[in-house]
């Protein structure tokens, strides 16, 4: 029976491993926390739970990556910033991870005459070809008149004594190893880091070829998968990570401290700000492709068009639902298909899809953390705000005639016959509507024609066309539907204009609808709690910055949320949700007034016996209304006081409504508001007007280090210091995040500068004690810029200081940079 059991688990594991699909990885070194994530993939069994039987190699000496995955002896390869030479040779290798963001490469040296990367002219290295073709190495060197012709080069034997006992002048070696060895052996060296000179390019990158993707599409999508997730774990759990290379891959005897060590200096390299892992970006492939033209390294002018990411393996899909009725539904994907591809393009780490959705299919979704974003009327939006903290985020201008526009209203029609000629003579009429939830299509219209009583011959037919067709027909005698439909119908050649008649007909310049009521605000977009904040202002800056010259092809354009406050107003008139009142009932009244009925009640016991007890009657009459006196005189003072306590609690509403709960500096939506008002008062009175954004450096590392708390505790003392330095009539106000703006008029371009600095310093000397804990220190990159004649908006300057700030954190952080034009 034993051995029956043992032969049966032998052929099951047989079967098993033979069933998962073989693939193999060839590393570029040799084990070391620098393949971290794939062991970890390999000892949790993320491989395994894909169906993979993945096989990882060891680098060995003289051996070729590239060669050795092209030639099919490895499935997939960890290359360097030098595939993009290949790719330009015509080699089809394609990259699909970048393992570190920034290259842990450098090159390190006991000799101490070599201080620069100017002495290593006519020096012995030792490296590795593909680290000789490393973009940041070539980069340092030829920055300092050394070409690789200049030097001599070694091949690696994996050996440090080689540098130690002075066989060669420097090698080549990753920023976490070497230099903790030659720490503990108290050895003198020196680091030539191409970061310091202002060379960040990516480290290690995974890649595969051509055929891979080609006839194992899916395949390589769960290898990509699992290896992702595998090196994600790997960086949150550094140490369990270490002592697993330290047991089952440590070929080099390694210590687990060094390991260690070595994980943690490897995750400060890993990631760049909020960036997912592993992202890839072809701005930054184009930047290494041209440092390596300049060398003279790179001949063929190829296109690298399929060389990052062909597949988007790394795009998160991000679901943004649409408010449509059912039968817009079916029309709504083709409406939508442009937006969705052009929002997709214009993102490298994001795929976008639009989800046409009922009311109760989108509260339904949002509930279950099911979208990131939605689109919906604004009536909606305040609702789901209350319900499920969704946040508005912008206002949705849809295009029509090549044109946007940011608001609409209600048209209020019948047909063109009809001896219907104002709002009084709807009485006894049939009024069709779109929905009760409408607020084009119901609402505003309603609140238009002001007559309740015409409720009861409200009928509803779920969609705008529906409304119109309904009118035309004759089944009801009016209609109401949101401002455009009529418009695009009669462009579609569904109606004619010269068919309808308009109620009350108004007219608002730079409008070119229909209308018969006010204007209220477009559609908005807004971001569901699900949604994180890095995505939501990647997607807002993004969208906004595309928005100030929209392409052919976009049918929608993003400005800052409008003023709902004329939303709010409609829906207490109208009592609905959130500001709906319970109906008044008589156990109501009695719970209020239980104290003056009871006095009610008293003297009509005392009427009964009133001929037996005339005389005590009187008295306990008298004694009552002393007692009715006082009763009135609290009644009174609690009115006095529920009338307080409303004050205070609108006067909080208001400031909730102005103010960033954490920082309580000015809220996104507050700051664009007042800073749009500073803009036109500069523009008219010809006044200075500047912009600064500002991003505290680094402030990922404060939340994983320390914990949201303290990063909340950073934000507030970050906050507190600025306002101390700046004056009362300057604007501060929290973008998002770590992100902040700085609005100030009445200054020369000296006095912004003068105003930066002294910021930025104050934020790098700030000490703050929180409780008996003191806080991290942070720095602060600062980007101006001034508003300029050609300026149309304040976004106009925000995008020129946003620049600014970008290149302050590109040139090392913790500084002031300037973009005037």
């Amino acid at each position: 029976m034993r051995a029956l059991i043992f032969c049966l688990f032998f052929y099951i594991t047989l079967f098993a491993n033979h069933h998962r699909e073989p693939i193999s990885l060839q590393l570029t070194w040799l084990h070391q926390f620098q393949s971290a994530g794939f062991y970890v993939a390999q000892e949790k069994g993320f491989y395994e739970d894909l169906d993979l039987n993945v096989t990882i190699k060891e680098y060995q000496k003289g051996l070729n990556v590239v060669d050795a995955v092209l030639a099919k002896k490895s499935t997939y390869g960890i290359g360097r910033s030098s595939l993009i030479i290949d790719r330009s040779n015509h080699k089809p290798v394609v990259a699909l991870m970048a393992l570190f963001q920034y290259d842990p490469s450098i090159l390190i040296t006991t000799n101490p005459t070599i201080q620069t990367p100017q002495d290593l002219f006519n020096r012995t290295i030792m490296m590795s070809l593909d680290k000789l073709n490393s973009a940041s190495m070539i980069s340092m060197l030829l920055s300092h008149g050394v070409k690789v012709e200049d030097i001599f080069v070694q091949e690696p034997s994996f050996n440090i004594e080689d540098l130690i006992q002075h066989k060669i002048d420097a090698m080549a070696c990753y920023i976490s190893n070497e230099p903790f060895t030659l720490s503990k052996q108290n050895i003198p060296y020196t680091i030539l880091n191409p970061k310091e000179y202002g060379f960040n390019f990516y480290g290690d990158i995974l890649f595969t070829s051509e055929d891979e993707l080609t006839l194992h599409k899916e395949r390589a999508k769960r290898f990509y998968t699992a290896t992702k997730q595998g090196w994600e774990w790997a960086f949150e759990h550094i140490p369990e990570t270490a002592q697993l290379i330290y047991e089952k891959y440590n070929t080099q005897n390694k210590s687990l401290e060094a390991l260690i060590y070595e994980g943690e200096t490897l995750k400060k390299l890993a990631f760049d700000d909020d960036k997912p892992y592993g992202t890839l970006e072809p701005e930054k492939v184009e930047a290494i492709r041209n440092v390596y033209k300049r060398s003279g390294m790179l001949q063929n002018i190829h296109s690298l068009e399929g060389f990052i990411d062909p597949l988007h393996f790394a795009k998160d899909i991000v679901k943004i639902g649409v408010l449509a009725s059912r039968e817009d539904q079916e029309i709504m994907p083709k409406t939508w298909s442009n937006s969705e591809q052009y929002l997709s393009d214009l993102f490298t780490s994001h795929q976008f899809v639009i989800i046409p959705l009922s009311f109760e299919e989108m509260e339904k979704k949002i509930q279950h953390g099911d979208l990131d974003f939605i689109i919906t009327n604004p009536m909606f939006s305040i609702q789901l705000s209350q319900a499920y903290g969704i946040s508005q985020i912008a206002t949705i201008s849809p295009r029509y005639k090549n044109h946007f526009y940011s608001e609409y209203g209600s048209v209020i029609f019948t047909k063109a016959d009809a001896t219907i000629e104002r709002f009084n003579d709807l009485h006894e009429k049939k009024i069709g509507a779109v929905s009760p939830r409408s607020f084009g299509g119901y609402l505003l219209g309603m609140k238009e024609i002001g007559m309740p009583s015409l409720e009861k011959n409200i009928l509803f037919f779920g969609t705008h066309a529906n409304v119109v067709k309904a009118v035309l027909e004759g089944r009801v005698d009016a209609g109401i539907i949101r401002t455009d439909v009529l418009e695009n119908m009669q462009e579609d050649n569904l109606i004619s204009l010269s068919d309808i008649k308009i109620l009350h007909a108004k007219k608002y310049p730079d409008f070119p609808f229909l209308v018969s009521t006010e204007l209220y605000p477009e559609w908005v977009l807004a971001k569901t709690s699900h949604a994180s904040e890095y995505l939501t202002n990647e997607v807002l800056s993004t969208l906004l910055k595309f928005s100030s010259k929209p392409k052919n092809k976009q049918e929608f354009r993003l400005t800052t949320p409008l003023d709902n406050s004329k939303v709010h107003a409609l829906m207490q008139e109208f009592n609905i949700y959130p500001y709906q009142k319970e109906p008044y009932t008589f156990t109501d009244a009695l719970l209020k007034y239980k104290y003056f009925f009871l006095g009610l009640f008293i003297p009509f016991i005392m009427a009964i016996f009133f001929i037996m007890h005339i005389q005590r009657l009187n008295k306990k009459l008298r004694e009552h209304a002393i007692e009715i006196g006082n009763f009135n005189a609290t009644l009174e003072h609690e009115v006095e006081e529920r009338t307080h306590q409303l004050t205070l609690l609108n006067s909080k509403l208001k400031e909730l409504a102005n103010t960033d709960e954490l920082t309580r500096i000015d809220n996104r939506r507050h700051f664009f508001l007042l800073a749009t008002q500073y803009f036109y008062s500069s523009k008219r009175n010809n006044l200075e007007l500047y912009i600064f954004s500002l991003d505290i450096d680094l402030f990922k590392q404060v939340n994983d280090t320390y914990g949201h708390a303290i990063g909340d505790e950073v934000l507030k003392s970050f906050c507190h210091t600025i306002k101390e330095i700046i004056r009362q009539s300057d604007l501060f106000g929290r973008i998002g995040g770590e992100e902040f703006c700085i609005c100030i008029q009445n200054t020369t371009l000296e006095g912004a500068t003068t105003l930066a600095e002294k910021i930025r310093e104050s934020i790098q000397n700030t000490t703050t004690i929180v409780g008996t804990q003191e806080l991290p220190k942070i720095t602060v990159s600062i980007g101006i810029s001034s508003i300029q004649k050609g300026d149309n908006e304040i976004f106009d300057i925000i995008k020129r200081s946003d620049e600014a700030l970008y290149r302050a954190k590109r040139n090392g952080r913790n500084q002031v940079q300037i973009i005037l034009k």
